[in-house]
Formats: C-alpha cells, sequence, structure tokens
C-alpha cells in the first residue's frame, strides 16, 4: 500500500535497521502471545522500544496495536505497555459472531489528530479479530468501534499509535490512513 503511494518502505529485521527507520510500523498477524515472542527472539522488542522512546512515528495494526498494550487475555506474556490499556476478548452474545470479521464504520474522537486528516463519520474499515483493546483513557482512543460493545478501532499516545482495522485492506480509507502516516 505504501508503494501504491509511492512511498518508499522497506521491511525490516534487525535492531540497527529499525532504529535507522524515519517510521516504524509493527504489524501483527495470529496470536498475541506468538507475536510478542517473535518480535523478542528476533531483537526487535528493545528497538521497537528504543524507536519509540525517541519520539519517532510507530504504528501497530492489528495485533500490531494490541502488543502496544500491556497486555491481553490471549496470552500470559507483557505488551509493550506504550499505551496504557489492556487488550480482552469480545463477550459471547447472543447473534454476534467472533471474529468480529469485514467492514465497520470508525467514529474518529479527535478529528484534529494527523492521523485522521481526511477521514470522517463515513469512514469504514476492514476488520479481523477477536480480541480488542478496552481500558484506554479517552484522551487515547482516537477512533472508536461497536461490535456489540464499543471498543477502541484506533489508539494514539505522543508519536505512538495502533488501528485494530488492517488499513491494508480498507481500500480508499485505509489508504488515506496510511498516506496521513508516512507524511505526518
Amino acid at each position: 500500500m505504501f508503494r501504491k503511494q509511492r512511498v518508499d518502505a522497506e521491511q525490516v529485521s534487525t535492531q540497527e535497521a529499525a532504529l535507522r527507520a524515519k517510521r516504524l510500523v509493527l504489524p501483527g498477524v495470529g496470536a498475541f502471545d506468538a507475536c510478542v515472542q517473535a518480535l523478542q527472539s528476533s531483537g526487535l522488542r528493545d528497538a521497537v522500544l528504543e524507536f519509540a522512546s525517541a519520539g519517532r512515528p510507530l504504528l501497530g495494526i492489528c495485533v500490531g496495536m494490541q502488543m502496544l498494550t500491556s497486555g491481553s487475555e490471549e496470552g500470559a506474556l507483557p505488551g509493550l505497555g506504550l499505551i496504557e490499556a489492556h487488550t480482552k476478548r469480545f463477550a459471547a452474545r447472543p447473534g454476534l459472531r467472533i471474529p468480529h470479521m469485514g467492514w465497520d464504520a470508525v467514529r474518529w474522537t479527535h478529528l484534529e489528530h494527523p492521523l485522521a486528516r481526511g477521514l470522517g463519520e463515513n469512514s469504514r474499515f476492514y476488520f479481523v479479530h477477536s480480541y480488542c483493546v478496552s481500558g484506554v483513557p479517552a484522551r487515547h482512543a482516537l477512533a472508536l468501534c461497536n461490535y456489540g460493545e464499543e471498543f477502541a478501532a484506533a489508539i494514539v499516545r505522543d508519536n505512538i499509535a495502533g488501528v485494530q482495522f488492517h488499513p491494508e485492506k480498507s481500500h480508499r480509507f485505509g489508504l488515506q490512513l496510511l498516506n496521513n502516516f508516512a507524511t505526518a
């Protein structure tokens, strides 16, 4: 998606490469503990923490967003603890299928934030997740979504942001968000 927007992007796999980056995207697909363990065993956990503490732009996507929190009910390993929140499983409700999968509307709570530029009330994103971030202080909840319960669809603290949805699968809205991240 970055290439489609003519944004130089490369996959990094070493601490040195991560620390040289201007911006960093922390993706995550799969189970929380497996993602945290992969980050730890690759040596990138410390690099991500150092990158974030230096005030450089960091974006977590899906489980990457969940890893920004203190931890998850899905596993036993601690998250990065960069944003005050916790990840929990969606509560079972009659008629509610888990995982939350498909397109859903997002309500931006801080439209003045650079990541939300050009995204308004009619923005929709593609979700695939069984766990959601909860307990996010209002000042860190950048966008909300409702799937049987309200949850944080996007979180932010200073230079650190995360989105639960998949911008790379969210067509023009996802392109806008990734462009906002790349140019902010």
